[in-house]
């Protein structure tokens, strides 16, 4: 085992896109983005090395190990008696103190980067295997004894039924460790996704942008209606643009830990949430995206309340595109969808009215 192979907890500008076995893969798409100039929020990963130490010096992976033995036939019932046995092993446990230590200094650090006490964070899974939706991300976490906490809790949803039951469908077995993002939170005016082909047709000579305000969860949540642009690649100029609803805005709590919905003004819902630069710098980010890795991507990202423009546009998290490549024949077995597949499902199927 190498010296980064045994770190417990790595910065985003320590990783490239090849550590993914260390930390998972959104950490090190994060990681490979900085090489490449794109602007990501700083912060750590915490490997998938920490979470084998935490299972195994807390007696979790042994006491799971023969718990299992138990069980016999892998029947849901039984999947979902080890998801409860495991999610609360996790949850009670005491995080080791080499872990503890390592990552509330970083978070300190974090804090100090940022000229903020008790920076929010978000608490992000990141799998080694693609696992679309199947673990969790937590927003708006304040403080070490809640970082530490939530660690906890995005460790023990790889344990969840659903994730549980999906790997045992792709014969991987039980155990699962999982790296950890822990981004500084951006204070997001409007947030949204961007996907560098048309989603309706698989057009890669255009960029199609959903964005609302506040958090991106009421975009890809659905809870919202956000505008939406049909982007030239070339000119960056819009071809389509198409006002939405926006009713409501996910904002963080400024007291602590999670996250609100709020009503959006109505003088706010009757504009577009995004100036013509604004959208104009996010399609530019998008395209630089899409040149760097060579092939389309879906992109979550953020403007920053408190940055100057055109540092405030920052990319959240990016990956290939997926729904035009399953269109192509890539496997044949329906999968759970993820935020950004629903998103381009509902574009390309569009939304049954009841």
């Amino acid at each position: 085992m190498s010296d980064k192979e045994k770190r417990i907890l790595l910065w985003y500008e320590e990783l490239a896109g090849s550590d993914f076995p260390l930390v998972g893969k959104k950490n090190a798409n994060l990681g490979e983005m900085l090489k490449g100039g794109i602007r990501t929020s700083p912060g750590f990963a915490l490997t998938l090395h920490a979470n084998e130490l935490f299972i195994t010096e807390t007696g979790i992976k042994a006491e799971l190990g023969s718990f299992l033995d138990s069980l016999g036939e892998a029947t849901l019932e039984a999947c979902q008696e080890a998801s409860d046995a495991a999610v609360k092993l996790i949850l009670e446990a005491e995080v080791p103190p080499v872990i503890v230590d390592e990552t509330c200094a970083a978070y300190q650090r974090l804090c100090e980067l940022s000229n903020t006490e008790n920076v929010p964070v978000a608490v992000r899974s990141s799998g080694a295997v693609s696992m679309p939706g199947q673990m969790e991300t937590y927003l708006n976490i304040r403080g070490e004894s809640d970082l530490i906490e939530y660690v906890k809790k995005t460790w023990a949803s790889a344990y969840h039924v659903e994730a549980i039951t999906y790997r045992l469908n792709k014969g991987w077995g039980f155990l699962l460790n999982i790296g950890v993002g822990v981004p500084k939170m951006v204070n997001s005016r409007v947030s949204g996704v961007s996907f560098t082909l048309n989603p309706l047709n698989g057009d890669r000579s255009k960029i199609a942008v959903d964005v609302s305000y506040g958090l991106g969860e009421a975009v890809v949540s659905g809870l919202v209606t956000p505008d939406n642009y049909l982007v030239d690649k070339v000119t960056l100029n819009p071809i389509r643009s198409t006002k939405g609803s926006k009713e409501t805005k996910c904002v963080y709590n400024s007291s602590g830990s999670d996250c609100t919905f709020v009503d959006v003004p109505a003088e706010d819902r009757e504009r577009f949430s995004v100036t013509a630069e604004e959208l104009k710098e996010i399609c530019r980010v998008s395209k630089v995206i899409d040149k760097y890795y060579g092939k389309p991507y879906d992109i979550e990202f953020a403007i920053d309340a408190d940055l100057p423009f055109p540092d405030s546009v920052i990319i959240l998290q990016v990956r290939p595109e997926s729904v035009w490549s399953k269109k192509a024949g890539e496997g044949k077995t329906e999968q759970k969808k993820d935020a950004m597949d629903r998103i381009v499902s509902q574009l390309i199927t569009g939304v049954r009215i009841k």
